[in-house]
């Protein structure tokens, strides 16, 4: 189904006022509709399906166009001038307009420049039961681009629901005209009145004979005339209705109670059909005579609510029940905390997004379909599991279930994923992390919530792969970390956040190779904190991309000055975040603020932390790269760690290691510190590499680094990170006279 695009097509000769179709429109009584919630509904599932604010299923007439059913908007009718669906009728097929403001047509549409400001449109005609163009289903947003043409299908489908709906209404219209003008007073006739494809019955009191219209042999499969039974007909429902269909006839005899049921019944063709059967007793002379009424097909009407029923609680790429029936479970759940405890586990996949930035959504969509697959087949009954959003899952447990089952199962799995096949290339891997609450007190679903997604976000830092249950020391920190991000916002905002510079020294000649910007933050009363007391702060992506901007102005400011101390090949470290790297404009700002600065890509160590590399793929493998390519060097930060791996140093443009000061604090008591520095220095050596060792204090420290022919140093023995006034005055007065080489 390609769709019409706006541009080329300026609806120019062509017009709505076809008479024939006017004239279906106003035959139709479409403003009569006596249940117009269905389209509204129909509406509201178009705004959800594609994410817009405003849905609308609109009628156009000659001189205007109203609207049948409308998500997000109070309009109730426009002037047919001003009609983006007439485009859609004109064009008699799917039209997307991919911003309203650069079509010639649409720029001064009073719905362009005025509410709702649409700027994309998305439009499927809807026809009659003869294929006349009654008006247009369309998705509308004020934001340009908003729609695609993989959009077209789910809304031609809501489309399609819409005009069984309007077939409906014609053909129920229909009959209702049909009944009234031939005045039938028959009470069969009155309820037939009131519904499409119906057939009427009648079991006469004294015989029980039971009697058919032709219909009802058409709706049952079975062939006109024959005869049939109440018993044998009372086979052809479904078994868990046949005892209720007995008894509501049985009532209607004895006691004269009408009835009204819906039920399968399976034709002898193994078809089998929705039917809504309605009865009651017919008296004559004050005596029970029959018991009559009719049956109508309802499987078109049934199937339909089954699918707006599905589309409503289900998500449409995983068939999991979606985020709306998971919160409707979890509300009702809640309600209950205090006598029946409520646990739910979120669930999220790690390295995701490396999938979709790598090979492409379209595999994204099959990992979370396989996924979901199973998690379906893991769960146990009594469990709920839905698809929270993106690459999110949410399990309610049940009560009864102990909190230490509910990790057992969770960390199983959790270990399942790690039989997954690697993906693409690259050789992805797919892993997940989950955060479990627990509540036994009345509370609203939020704040279960909020407490499984802070057990998660502290699994995703404790490393990914595990089940973190939600504690008071969580909350805590998370207390703690808005203090932090608090505190952080408030220093960026008033300018108060610096760069300190502490120097890495070459142990044989004591001279000054490269310095590590540091953030630093300058308190109101004067006091500089180091990074470390805002460092929960520094997680947040949005704030570290702020600091990252901040430190590599600090930097370009700073540069020339640094290079003057040290000499013009003196190398400045700048520790960039995965949110910086991830985005390619952050990467493309730094190489052009270098190029337009007094350094070069050589006099910048760009330092990142191996946790950073674990799910590394797409842009951020695309960003080192492409940074290493200008001539920046890459510093592999904090190494042993408890991330470290060969790996890294061979995926990727790795230069430099620095190995973190846990191990060189340790060495006095720790032999296996030692060799741990050791080694890592050899094999830093015999690759190739940098290797810095930081947290270097003491001279005996020194003294086995010299020994085992460490070269480079970092730490407070060299000198503690300095504003740059700071340093310059440190080296004046440590330089002699006519020496020009800076030591540390």
């Amino acid at each position: 189904m390609q769709p019409r695009f706006l541009k080329g097509f300026s609806g120019k000769g062509a017009t709505v006022k076809d008479k024939r179709r006017i004239d279906a429109i106003r035959d139709l009584g479409l403003q009569a509709i006596p249940d117009g919630d269905v389209f509204a509904h129909i509406t509201h599932l178009a705004s959800v399906m594609l994410d817009c604010p405003i849905a609308l299923l609109s009628v156009v007439e000659d001189d205007r166009q109203w609207f049948l059913g409308r998500t997000g908007t109070d309009l109730l009718e426009t002037p047919i001038g001003d009609s983006f669906c007439r485009f859609c009728v004109l064009s008699e097929g799917p039209l997307l307009i991919e911003d309203a403001r650069t079509e010639p047509s649409l720029a001064d549409n009073q719905l362009v420049t005025g509410a709702p400001f649409i700027r994309s449109y998305l439009g499927v005609p809807i026809r009659s039961d003869d294929g006349l163009l009654l008006g247009a289903l369309c998705a509308i947003s004020p934001e340009p681009n908003a729609f695609r043409r993989e959009h077209i299908v789910p809304l031609a489908m809501l489309g399609e629901l819409a005009e069984q709906s309007l077939a409906l209404h014609a053909r129920t219209r229909a009959l209702s005209s049909a009944n009234a003008a031939l005045q039938q007073s028959s009470k069969i006739f009155q309820q037939a009145e009131r519904a499409v494809n119906v057939g009427s019955w009648r079991v006469d009191g004294a015989t029980r004979r039971l009697h058919w219209s032709d219909q009802v042999y058409a709706i049952t499969g079975l062939e006109p005339g024959r005869s049939v039974n109440v018993a044998d007909v009372v086979q052809m429902y479904h078994p868990d209705d046949r005892a209720m269909v007995s008894k509501a006839m049985a009532d209607t005899i004895d006691d004269g109670k009408p009835f009204m049921f819906e039920t399968t019944i399976r034709r002898t063709d193994g078809e089998q059909r929705r039917i809504r059967v309605v009865g009651e007793r017919l008296d004559v002379d004050g005596q029970p005579d029959c018991v009559a009424g009719i049956i109508l097909d309802c499987t078109e009407e049934h199937l339909r609510n089954v699918a707006l029923k599905r589309a409503a609680e289900r998500d449409r790429l995983t068939g999991l029940f979606n985020r709306a029936s998971f919160d409707r479970r979890l509300a009702a759940a809640m309600q209950r905390a205090e006598s029946e405890p409520v646990t739910i586990a979120l669930l999220d996949l790690d390295g995701f997004k490396d999938v979709n930035d790598t090979l492409g959504h379209l595999v994204g969509d099959r990992v979370l379909e396989t996924i979901a697959a199973q998690l379906q087949m893991r769960i146990s009954p009594g469990m709920f599991l839905a698809r929270w959003g993106g690459d999110e899952f949410a399990l309610l447990f049940p009560s009864a279930m102990p909190l230490e089952d509910v990790t057992r199962f969770l960390e199983d799995l959790l270990a399942e994923f790690g039989d997954m096949p690697p993906l693409g290339s690259a050789l992805l891997r797919i892993g997940a992390t989950c955060g479990v609450a627990r509540m036994t007190t009345a509370a609203g679903s939020e704040e279960i919530m909020r407490r499984a997604d802070l057990a998660l976000y502290r699994g995703k830092e404790a490393g990914r792969g595990s089940v973190v249950c939600w504690d008071q020391q969580i909350e805590a920190r998370q207390s703690e970390r808005q203090k932090a991000i608090a505190k952080l916002r408030s220093a960026l905002n008033g300018g108060h956040a610096v760069a300190a510079y502490q120097p890495i020294v070459e142990l044989d000649t004591g001279r000054v190779l490269s310095v590590e910007a540091l953030l630093r933050l300058r308190d109101d009363d004067g006091t500089i904190l180091a990074a470390s007391d805002v460092f929960a702060a520094l997680l947040d992506p949005e704030l570290s991309r702020r600091v990252s901007r901040v430190m590599l102005d600090q930097v370009v400011t700073d540069g020339a000055a640094i290079l003057a101390l040290f000499g013009p090949d003196t190398r400045i470290g700048i520790n960039l975040s995965e949110a910086d790297l991830r985005r390619g404009d952050f990467v493309q700002h730094l190489i052009d603020v270098i190029d337009d600065s007094a350094l070069s890509p050589a006099n910048i160590t760009i330092e990142v932390t191996e946790t950073m590399l674990l799910d590394a793929g797409g842009q951020l493998r695309a960003s080192l790269a492409m940074l290493d390519e200008c001539g920046f060097t890459i510093c592999l930060d904090d190494f042993g760690t408890g991330f470290s791996s060969l790996t890294h140093l061979r995926a990727f443009p790795i230069h430099k290691v620095k190995i973190d000061r846990d191990f060189i604090a340790a060495i006095a008591e720790d032999h296996q510190s030692r060799l741990i520095i050791q080694a890592i220095v050899q094999m830093g050596h015999s690759l190739g590499l940098r290797v810095v060792v930081e947290g270097v204090e003491t001279e005996e420290q020194e003294i086995f680094l010299r020994a085992i022919g460490c070269k480079h140093v970092q730490g407070y023995r060299y000198g503690r990170p300095a504003l740059l006034a700071d340093l310059q005055a440190r080296c004046a007065a440590q330089e002699p006279p006519g020496d020009t080489r800076r030591r540390a």
